[in-house]
């Protein structure tokens, strides 16, 4: 199912242009085609929740008698939610954290997904999304319903150390806000509005500010409501409440770049046979890959529950690996979860392996003489090897004997050989290190070309598998060069013209003072000294202008 969102209006920020804009903007580009750490890793498909399995990790009481957990959002160190503790009143609401890892801030052994602390002090409304911004360091909740009539349209700051509230803004006096989340390529959010807006998609930059605007949803299907809403990459996922319509649980895929619904999946949690009611309220990503979903249960027996169910999707991670002089490392890629990769690497003749780094570590290179393995990969990788000159082993010398002197014998004496001259031997041994030396050269060309070759391939795979935002680069990137030429050629044609205007505005006023003074040149009150004193003047000023 595909819904596409009209009546959308994009409003960009403008600014001067200079010539460090378009240096900078020209280096960036660069990089980016360039530059392998630029590759990311992703969702092997566009609709990565379909067929997902779902695992029970945590179960935990809710306090309140009428409380509910609305909303979800993964820090570091912690998973946070807030329980709308009473949503007929304004009782402060429960914020609790739970560890995300096994470990702690400080790298102490926890139980992974515990409870760290939590915080009872602050009304947050409804409290129906969460937003973590590791940048600022805040979590923005969106308050959606609340029987204060203040609340309407508003978010809250939230301390994700101390879970303290800490602002209220109100961002809108037409429609209340249903989801929200961080969006790391703008330092932004996108919010969803309640039915007074439409159900409808809003990107707000990081001032809060709207700057897209998706119009209002295109419904074709059943639900009573929407959840919390989860960004990853360029998709983004939410729940829509459907408790009361008897017709299961769905998850629904977005895509931010193509503005459409890609999937309406159903989800199956494997819930136990003493659930009576269930309702899936958010999701936040815990690892790459990784989703935590927060279901709020009621058991035959009466007891009401925030449970936490986790899944790992197909997720593509990138291993990199960075070209070495004096040698040859096989290209990295694109590896699924859980899969393994192996890099191996070559010296060329006269050059051995000198470092081995994986993942910014320095590994011994006696145990990975050629190559190395990444197994059970979870998240991306990078290696990159250094070689150096193997050493050339240097002759002992040999001790000479001290001769014995023996009583002289007269031997008949025989022709004289004539020996060759030393300046023989010389000439010999300069003549054949050249040769060593040009074939070292040789050899250091043909590895220099081999390594040319190898980035051209490299690059060439990219291109082939690469969307066509990527092959337009190199299109932007010659646009950016002729501007940036052109810029510069004009910017040096004003200064031409603006250096020949003031060349002649002070060859006129040469000439003025030069006739003044020639007129009169015994008037006591203009001398020499006052006249060079006023070109002094004259070309400060000049200076100062230009």
């Amino acid at each position: 199912m595909r819904l596409a969102f009209t009546n959308f209006s994009l409003k960009s920020p403008t600014g001067k242009k200079s010539g460090r804009f378009f240096l900078a903007l020209f280096l960036g580009i660069f990089l980016f085609l360039t530059h392998p750490m630029l590759c990311q890793a992703g969702f092997a498909s566009s609709t990565p929740f379909t067929g997902a399995s779902w695992e029970l990790v945590g179960e935990y009481p809710i306090l309140g008698s009428n409380g509910a957990v609305q909303s979800v959002c993964a820090t570091e160190d912690y998973i946070i939610c807030i329980e709308n503790f009473n949503d007929l009143t304004t009782e402060p609401d429960v914020v609790s954290a739970y560890y995300k890892n096994d470990t702690d801030a400080d790298g102490n052994p926890v139980t992974q997904y515990s409870l760290a602390h939590q915080v009872r002090d602050a009304d947050f409304a409804h409290a129906n999304g969460m937003a973590y911004n590791p940048v600022t360091h805040e979590i923005l909740v969106s308050g959606y319903s609340s029987p204060d009539a203040s609340n309407y349209g508003c978010i809250f700051r939230l301390d994700p150390d101390t879970l303290e509230q800490k602002e209220r803004i109100q961002l809108s006096t037409s429609y209340n806000i249903l989801g929200i989340d961080y969006l790391p390529s703008t330092g932004g959010y996108l919010i969803q509005t309640d039915a007074d807006g439409g159900y409808g998609f809003k990107l707000l930059d990081a001032s809060l500010l709207v700057v897209d605007d998706w119009g209002t949803y295109p419904f074709d299907f059943y639900m009573e409501n929407f959840q919390d809403l989860c960004v990853s990459g360029d998709l983004f996922f939410l729940f829509p409440l459907t408790m009361h319509l008897g017709i299961g649980n769905f998850i629904q895929t977005y895509s931010l770049s193509q503005k459409t619904l890609l999937a309406d999946d159903t989800v199956d949690f494997g819930f136990s046979d003493d659930i009576t009611i269930n309702e899936p309220e958010g999701l936040c990503e815990t690892n790459p890959g990784e989703f935590i979903a927060i279901v709020n249960v009621t058991k035959a027996d009466g007891g009401r529950y925030v449970q936490f169910y986790r899944t790992r999707v197909p997720y593509l991670f990138t291993v990199s690996t960075s070209a070495a002089e004096h040698g040859s490392v096989s290209e990295g890629g694109e590896v699924s979860r859980g899969e393994e990769k192996t890099v191996s690497y070559t010296a060329d003749e006269g050059f051995r392996l000198a470092k081995l780094s994986v993942d910014g570590l320095y590994l011994p290179v006696t145990e990975y003489p050629d190559s190395y393995t990444f197994s059970d990969i979870q998240k991306d990788h990078t290696l990159a090897v250094t070689f150096e000159p193997v050493p050339t082993a240097t002759p002992t010398p040999t001790a000479t004997a001290t001769p014995t002197e023996t009583p002289a014998i007269t031997q008949t004496p025989e022709p004289a050989i004539s020996k060759a001259p030393a300046s023989s031997t010389v000439s010999f041994s300069s003549v054949a290190s050249h040769f060593a030396a040009f074939w070292k050269g040789t050899v250091h060309a043909a590895s220099w070309f081999r390594h040319l070759a190898s980035a051209g391939a490299s690059l060439f795979a990219r291109i082939r598998k690469a969307d066509p935002v990527f092959l337009a680069m190199p299109f932007v990137l010659l646009v950016l060069i002729l501007l940036f030429v052109l810029r510069l050629r004009y910017v040096r044609r004003i200064r031409r013209e603006r250096s020949r205007k003031a060349l002649e505005h002070r060859r006129r006023t040469y000439e003025e003072l030069v006739r003044e003074f020639t007129e009169d040149p015994k008037d006591e009150e203009f001398s020499i000294d006052e006249l060079l004193l006023t070109i002094d003047e004259l070309q400060k000023e000049e200076q100062k202008n230009t």
